[in-house]
């Protein structure tokens, strides 16, 4: 699932995780041919030859904030088609995971891009933070709550008005909206990990979820589950690619040439997810192929806009004015600060609906 967290990872674990993504890189990167593709072919160059073209790329590091999945998919996908290096790029993905920082990394400069959430994009800005969204990966929220199956609460209303033991992240947003519309007094929340073992052995378990990951890994093993999702009460911008201020008035040719790349990579993806999944699935032992095929056809429709592929990524200024009051609505910001400067239009009119 695509999850952000809101603490900072300390100096130990973060050299970790680096290193252990690095080593994963290091043995896909045979399969993507990353650091030697050809951007006159736009495929993998396996030759020797590209050695002066490789030292006038730019390189960017993007930060995820999960494992890679599905919900990543296109990313992979410009990586492993050479489209990045043919717009001048050398992209280095960097593996997230529960405790990573991903919005404050972006927003003090320490990355380039990260993945981060749209609320977490305005939270930080009403803050001070210098974060700006460049790329919207879903426009319908993905993330639900997962349940068993014969669990007779069937609404967000019944969840949260139950007194439920739910893993969960507190910090979210989501929750203030969810307790200050239900109530919640009753709700017993206990840390979310991300991981499935809990669920499927517990009948009455309750977890936050990527609705087109866990609840699907959950049933190629046995359980079946119900989802109830968040998008009918709480629906920002998911899975959004964020830089920062200063990043993007130095590098605007930069920061378009990575969007440019990024959308057609999710047109690929989208089109043809079995011809990427198998080099993710190397990156993440924890999710099947046969999940991640599935997961790659359920987020289709949560990730294309109603305007078609080509709209891949744009956002809306109604759409972010109307998370910036919900946010003040239910007390997460004070006020909202100006949301024109929040994100990156990609030309068309702000304020067309997706």
């Amino acid at each position: 699932m695509a999850r952000i967290r809101s603490e900072y990872f300390g100096a130990i674990e973060m050299k970790k995780v680096k290193q252990a993504f690095l080593l994963a890189v290091a043995a896909v990167g045979v399969m993507f041919g990353c650091d030697r593709a050809d951007p006159n072919a736009g495929a993998p160059n396996t030759g020797a030859s590209n050695t002066a073209k490789t030292t006038a790329l730019t390189p960017i590091t993007l930060q995820l904030n999960w494992v890679p999945e599905p919900e990543f998919g296109g990313l992979f996908a410009a990586l492993q088609d050479g489209l990045y290096v043919a717009e001048g790029l050398a992209v280095d993905i960097r593996k997230g995971g529960a405790q990573v920082p991903c919005a404050q990394l972006v927003a003090s400069g320490q990355v380039p891009f990260a993945i981060v959430s749209g609320e977490e994009v305005l939270t930080l800005r009403a803050r001070g933070g210098e974060i700006v969204a460049v790329f919207a990966t879903f426009q319908r929220n993905p993330t639900g709550f997962m349940l068993h199956k014969n669990n007779p609460i069937d609404s967000l209303e019944a969840l949260w008005k139950s007194s439920s033991t739910i893993g969960i992240d507190p910090g979210m947003p989501f929750v203030a909206i969810l307790n200050e519309k239900y109530g919640g007094q009753n709700l017993k929340m206990v840390p979310y990990s991300g991981a499935l073992a809990t669920f499927l052995v517990t009948p009455d378990s309750v977890q936050q979820c990527f609705i087109t990951a866990e609840p699907v890994e959950a049933k190629l093993r046995g359980v079946e589950a119900k989802v109830l999702s968040l998008a009918e009460v709480f629906n920002p911008y998911s899975a959004v690619i964020a830089t920062n201020e200063t990043y993007l008035k130095e590098n605007r040719a930069t920061v378009e040439a990575f969007v440019r790349a990024t959308t057609q990579g999710w047109i690929r993806y989208l089109a043809n997810p079995e011809k990427y999944n198998p080099a993710i699935a190397a990156l993440n032992p924890s999710m099947t192929l046969e999940a991640m095929n599935i997961a790659a056809e359920l987020e289709r429709s949560l990730i294309t806009p109603a305007s078609g592929a080509a709209d891949i990524g744009q956002m809306t200024m109604d759409r972010w004015r109307s998370l910036g009051q919900q946010l003040v609505d239910t007390k997460v910001i004070p006020a909202c600060a100006p949301v024109e400067n929040a994100f990156l239009s990609r030309g068309k009119s702000a304020k067309q609906a997706p």
